[in-house]
């Protein structure tokens, strides 16, 4: 059983696997194997590893959409993950953070799909700030099938 988690000052969701909560305040929670103190940048000194998804959408035109680059506005150290994710596929994409806070992350020019959606992870579990992603998509001219 799954406990997930709503920050309602910021809107972040976490959800957990393990422990299985079953009490929550600001600064602490309880399980059935005891209390545990909220907080810190580990989880039970484990890296706190984000997932960001957005669900694949029907892009606007019916014509088969291809990904030229993505760009991404983010602050952060290490490496991150993109991931684009098609009607039945899904492709990832390390790229590196850059200190200027603006990156980019190529992806493969093979993908042509009307239902696109993309997600985000920083698998060392570094901290990041994501401001904002903007996808470059160029449309087929006669491919719709």
């Amino acid at each position: 059983m799954n406990t997930i988690v709503c920050n309602t000052l910021t809107g972040a969701v976490s959800e957990y696997t393990w422990p299985t909560w079953q009490s929550l305040t600001p600064s602490h929670a309880g399980s059935a194997t005891g209390l545990f103190s909220l907080g810190g940048e580990t989880d039970a000194g484990q890296p706190i590893v984000a997932d960001i998804r957005l669900p694949p959408t029907l892009r606007e035109s019916t014509l088969k959409q291809s990904i030229q680059m993505a760009y991404l506005s983010m602050h952060g150290a290490g490496s991150a993950c993109f991931t684009v994710h098609g009607a039945r596929e899904s492709w990832r994409y390390q790229f590196p953070l850059r200190a200027s806070g603006q990156t980019r992350c190529p992806v493969g020019r093979g993908i042509r799909e009307n239902y696109l959606g993309f997600g985000l992870t920083n698998p060392a579990g570094q901290a990041f700030t994501l401001d904002r992603v903007e996808i470059l998509t160029s449309t087929s001219k006669t491919r719709r099938v």
